[in-house]
């Protein structure tokens, strides 16, 4: 087994804050429904109001999703297991 995978394997996704649209950056990882996937892209209309997030799943799946400028949006980071 090499290096790269023993430290993937010995690291877990935990909630790390809950952010708006708004603080979304590129390669976040936040819930979207019961999946855990990765920002690509944010956008905003012209009134700030309604974000359309493009993202990725799990499986490589691409698809955007519509978020309010008050809707709070889980983030995740992975950190190192304690075990």
């Amino acid at each position: 087994m090499n290096k790269m995978s023993v430290t993937i394997n010995s690291m877990e996704l935990k909630l790390a804050d809950t952010l708006t649209p708004d603080q979304l950056m590129p390669e976040d990882l936040i819930l979207f429904g019961d999946s855990i996937v990765e920002v690509i892209v944010v956008e905003s209309d012209s009134t700030g109001d309604v974000y359309h997030i493009s993202y990725q799943d799990e499986f490589g799946e691409k698809d955007i999703a519509e978020f309010y400028y008050t809707d709070l949006i889980s983030l995740y980071v992975y950190v190192e297991d304690d075990e």
